[in-house]
């Protein structure tokens, strides 16, 4: 498929999926969300001093990694590749670890009836969380692709987010099932 009728599917794809969400209303978001309910913030589950965000940091890293103290608890350089723009980035500072399907977006799609347990796991499971620049990060907020995309490797993106979702039972609409489905499966017919 040739580059511009690809892009013309994407924006007609976009367009479905908004008239889409508001035509039903956006019928989930009567949900009341609340981060709380995903655990206070990264947990150090090993008791190693690295909390989750050190942990993605330190296993996302393409370079060894330098620690602020020899506890090595505080991680304060490496290398990171970032899946959104495949820019290097070695300053952990400039960097946030997003979760892939956002937490808010689990909520309204099947993580509400979850226990805080499970919740508090979703949350810190490496299976969903990407080391990215801050800003994109807090551009995407708590779109999925079928609101965003990152500026780069969206065919991996939306794989991968669909993976998630269906490895933890998530349930949003089959309007955006269908169309996750249709994006991976172009994605594939590109690459042949």
């Amino acid at each position: 498929m040739k580059n511009g009728s690809f892009i013309f599917t994407l924006i007609s794809i976009f367009f479905l999926s908004y008239l889409i969400l508001k035509t039903t209303g956006f019928a989930h978001a009567q949900s009341v969300y609340s981060r709380s309910e995903f655990g206070a913030g990264w947990v150090d589950s090993d008791k190693d001093c690295q909390n989750t965000r050190m942990e993605v940091l330190k296993a996302q890293s393409t370079a060894p990694v330098r620690f602020r103290s020899n506890k090595q608890c505080h991680i304060i350089a490496g290398r990171w590749i970032s899946v959104f723009t495949n820019n290097v980035i070695q300053d952990p500072t400039i960097i946030d670890i997003d979760h892939l399907v956002p937490l808010k977006w689990a909520w309204l799609n099947g993580a509400a009836q979850w226990t805080r347990a499970q919740r508090i796991a979703f949350a810190n499971d490496p299976v969903n969380l990407l080391s990215v620049e801050a800003s994109l990060n807090r551009q995407k907020g708590a779109k999925g692709p079928e609101q965003w995309f990152p500026p780069q490797n969206q065919c991996a993106y939306v794989a991968r987010f669909f993976r998630v979702i269906r490895t933890y039972d998530l349930t949003p609409a089959p309007t955006t099932v269908n169309f996750y489905r249709a994006f991976i499966n172009e994605c594939r017919s590109m690459q042949q």
